[in-house]
């Protein structure tokens, strides 16, 4: 005998619902699913301008979206809003790295990103910041690129 229907769940999806959001490398956010689904858009940005965009659409469908709000004052450069909630690991140091480069500090920021890049082998959006805000120095930068993935072959255009 198969199941009565729950006149009460309608089409909804609770298996859908209670995933995780998560961003475009599948790893976990801490972020409601709309504000992911915005930072992926910010992750595939081909430039800084709709990345942005993308960034704001973000922190304003979740306030307390640290990583989001980290990334959007690195760019603007602005200062970003306490979280209020705790962030993963990874988005901690990927907010380190993208907060030390917004200071000005690309030889640390570089540093950073290497040891971030080596536990989480693909951060589009930190190395595109870092890549976009670092002014040209003689580094180990273009080393590190050129050991990356695919999704960090292409840089934003344009200087900060």
């Amino acid at each position: 005998m198969l199941p009565m229907p729950d006149k009460h769940t309608g089409d909804h999806d609770y298996l859908a619902a209670s995933r995780p959001a998560v961003e475009v490398h599948g790893r976990a956010v801490t972020a409601t699913r709309s504000a992911a689904a915005r930072y992926k858009q910010a992750q595939r940005a081909a430039d800084s301008r709709r990345a942005v965009a993308a960034l704001r659409l973000a922190v304003s469908a979740d306030p307390g979206f640290g990583l989001a709000a980290a990334d959007l004052g690195a760019i603007t450069g602005t200062q970003g809003n306490d979280p209020g909630r705790r962030p993963l690991a990874w988005e901690r140091h990927h907010i380190e790295v993208v907060c030390i480069a917004a200071s000005g500090d690309a030889v640390r920021a570089v540093d950073l990103l290497r040891e971030h890049l080596a536990s989480v082998g693909c951060d589009p959006l930190a190395f595109r910041i870092i890549a976009w805000l670092r002014q040209p120095m003689k580094d180990d930068f273009e080393d590190l690129a050129r050991q990356l993935p695919g999704c960090h072959a292409t840089r934003w255009q344009g200087s900060p």
